[in-house]
């Protein structure tokens, strides 16, 4: 038997998700693992939960019509000693076995091995999976491992095929498609709660063209709205106690929109041609958002967002609406609406808010950014939802997965609620742990943040370490550049608020889909291969100077290192120590405080890089892998095209084994290597990398958890072997496959 194909893991998924009768789904899976294995017998028996009798569900071999017919009590037969033992149970000649009982019509006589798997689901056993063959030796007990594996995977299907079998009747047949929307997860964690939508009830399509002849009185009116928009954003900034630092940049860019004169000028100007007031604040943002619709930079694109609320803010005021700000929450809720601007989060953040739905959002708005620092699970994209889901509707959240299920049956809510217990329970066990394999290897967990909130959120999840620090956003929503002090001031809040901790700060890395407005960037054909990151540092040296100051400056506060990104060269790497130099010697003589020994790195994102890094290490104390872009610089795939998307595959073997050269020229030269990117959190691709002995994994801060509880659940020996045999399969999907066989007590 072909012990080494797990295909039929993947193909047992398909089924599971393709299918929607519970007996048709248990009939394909048995036939399917027939075939693969090339045995003569596969068969599903389930406990009634009535009779508490075993019942032959499915089968390929056995006589088709003893289905649903055949049953047993647990004390009786082979099948029924599995369940009483709870585990697998394999014998020759088993009709010579004491608990042989022969099933008149079922023809099972003829077979000369029997191998008995429990399906157990959460420690209950629900059911056993039969193998049978009619060569003695086809199956043996070296094969038990294998069919294991399969059968947690099958007992999950196994419960979800009876309960759903339960609960479906002739008159109210559901299929899974209308009950789960997909969309894009953007902000992790799982919510339950009752629908509220947070409509629009005013906008410009209320505004009709009007003309008037009291200029004045509109132009005084104007002035009356900008200022109440502006104590409104105002006060929200007051009402947030954990608003800080980068948080309150937000709130600051809206008010510089308000408080832009052009921009009240423009309107102002039509005004005083006899056009009243809302009619020409609609004329101005409209040409406004036409002028931002037309951009190909995604991020600044969704700035048009937030002038559009700016515009709507003053709008209301104009015309006297009352606020739409949702009130205390009486009941856990999760908010539906099309877009959502990150004052309206701000405003109406409490405990009862669990989640938040968008049908149209972007991954780069604010109101994301935000989501992820409150904790709140956030999709977005969900086309349907409106046509789908109704006020009070209960819904539940994945924003791991990017699903919502609208009034989910009873297995759906009972599987949720155990994964939401599952994962509290693995991160209170974790949090204050050291993550420590089991023969004693250590990897230091790393969060990567971009906010002074996330810190926090840092805290609570246990990591060791801020493995990355993203300095851009506090240019992101700025319409001109931070001075050295600003930039000081927020880099020392970030390292006292990690509390001794580590602390990675990586310079400015703009361009490819992140703009600053203020900066006047060339037309490129593609962004992410153009004018970006450390290219447009070395060349607008006094920007970077005045950043690298900054940190050196900071850096006195706490254990600070500096990492450089997107270097494809040793010129690159000469250019930034020259400078680095330069600034440390005008801080010594310009007596300033600075740390001189600030250790200095270079996030390996480009291949032209990996062969050459050899040569580069000499330069550098340590090495970042930014597997984000490396992989999509890799298998030339823009993440961001829906259409190439399915080809990012951290999973591809090339990506693999350039991360292992990298790891093995690093330790070669004594020097640390981190992993910093999604790939970090995501449990296969750690696995792998503790095979290659990195003991650095920086992610999302929500993951951190997770990974830790893995680690400390593993060999770092055994993860080294499986690595190696990774290292010899051609396809990401069998490595993928191989990687759920090893680990699968995860997948549960």
């Amino acid at each position: 038997m072909p012990r080494d194909d797990i295909r039929i893991l993947g193909e047992i998924g398909k089924i599971i998700s393709e299918y929607d009768d519970p007996v048709e789904v248990l009939a394909k899976i048995v036939s399917r693992i027939a075939f693969r294995f090339n045995v003569d017998v596969c068969s599903i028996y389930l406990i009634d939960k009535e009779t508490s009798q075993l019942v032959l569900r499915a089968t390929h071999g056995l006589n088709k019509k003893v289905v649903n017919q055949l049953t047993m009590s647990i004390n009786e037969g082979l099948t029924g000693w599995v369940i009483e033992r709870m585990e697998p149970v394999f014998t020759t000649n088993p009709e010579k076995h004491p608990r042989f009982k022969y099933y008149k019509e079922s023809g099972e006589e003829i077979y000369q091995t029997y191998l008995g798997i429990p399906l157990v689901y959460r420690n209950a056993p629900h059911g056993v999976m039969v193998i049978q063959t009619k060569s003695i030796d086809a199956i043996s007990n070296n094969d038990i491992p294998v069919f294991s594996t399969i059968a947690i995977q099958i007992s999950t299907a196994v419960v979800y095929s009876g309960l759903l079998e339960r609960k479906q009747s002739q008159q109210h047949k559901k299929s899974k498609k209308e009950f789960i929307l997909h969309g894009i997860a953007v902000s992790p964690g799982i919510a339950k709660g009752y629908v509220h939508y947070y409509g629009e009830k005013f906008g410009f399509y209320m505004v009709d063209y009007e003309e008037t002849d009291n200029i004045q009185y509109e132009i005084d009116q104007l002035e009356m709205a900008f200022s109440k928009a502006m104590a409104e954003i105002k006060n929200m900034a007051a009402r947030v106690k954990d608003m800080s630092g980068q948080d309150d940049a937000i709130l600051e860019a809206h008010i510089m929109m308000l408080n832009d004169p052009s921009f009240k000028k423009k309107v102002n100007s039509r005004i005083k041609k006899g056009v009243r007031a809302a009619s020409s604040l609609k004329s101005v943002v409209t040409e406004y958002l036409d002028v931002f619709s037309q951009m190909e930079d995604q991020y600044i694109k969704e700035r048009g967002a937030d002038l559009e609320d700016i515009g709507r803010r003053v709008l209301r005021h104009l015309l006297g609406v009352q606020s739409s700000v949702i009130g205390t929450l009486s009941k856990d809720t999760i908010l539906i609406t099309s877009d959502l601007s990150p004052i309206d989060l701000v405003s109406m953040k409490q405990n009862r808010l669990k989640a938040i739905v968008l049908s149209r959002g972007g991954r780069t708005s604010h109101t994301v950014i935000l989501a992820a620092s409150f904790e709140i699970p956030m999709v977005i994209g969900v086309r349907d939802i409106f046509d789908t889901v109704k006020e009070e509707d209960y819904i539940i959240v994945d924003g791991y997965a990017g699903l919502v299920f609208k009034n989910p049956p009873e297995a759906i809510i009972e599987e949720y609620d155990h994964i939401i217990k599952v994962k509290s329970e693995k991160s209170q066990q974790v949090i204050q742990l050291p993550a420590i394999t089991k023969d004693n290897f250590r990897v230091f967990t790393g969060a990567n943040i971009g906010m002074i909130p996330d810190l926090a959120l840092m805290e609570r999840k246990g990591a060791d370490l801020i493995g990355l620090y993203r300095t851009e956003f506090p240019f992101l929503v700025r319409r001109e550049l931070p001075s050295e002090e600003e930039q000081f001031e927020t880099y020392q809040s970030i390292i006292l608020g990690a509390k001794g901790r580590p602390v990675t700060i990586r310079t400015l890395d703009i361009g490819g889909d992140k703009f600053l407005s203020y900066l006047d960037y060339p037309k490129e054909d593609n962004p992410f291969l153009g004018w970006r990151s450390i290219r447009v540092s070395l060349e607008m040296k006094d920007i970077f100077r005045t950043q690298i100051r900054a940190i050196l400056r900071a850096a006195c506060s706490g254990d600070t290192r500096i990492l450089f990104p997107m270097i494809s060269s040793i010129d690159e790497i000469r250019q930034i120590i020259d400078i680095m130099n330069e600034e440390k010697q005008k801080l010594h003589n310009e007596k300033i405080d600075f740390d001189p020994e600030i250790p200095l790195g270079i996030m390996v994102e480009v291949p032209g890089i990996v062969r050459i890094l050899d040569r580069a290490i000499q330069y550098v104390d340590f090495v970042s892998v930014g597997t984000n872009d490396l992989i999509q610089y890799m298998l030339a795939v823009d993440r961001n095209n829906q259409k190439v998307a399915g080809l990012y595959d951290p999973f591809h073997p090339s990506i693999i084994e350039v991360i292992r050269d990298v790891a093995r020229v690093c330790q070669k030269a004594g020097k640390p290597v981190s992993i910093c990117g999604e790939s970090a959190s995501n449990i296969f691709c750690a696995y792998l990398f503790i095979g290659m002995k990195i003991n650095i994994l920086s992610m999302n801060p929500a993951s951190v958890p997770e990974i830790k509880k893995m680690i400390c659940e593993i060999n770092q020996k055994d993860a080294q072997k499986n690595l190696e045999k990774v290292l010899q399969m051609e396809d990401a999907k069998k490595i993928k496959e191989y990687l759920e066989c090893v680990l699968w007590e995860w997948k549960k």
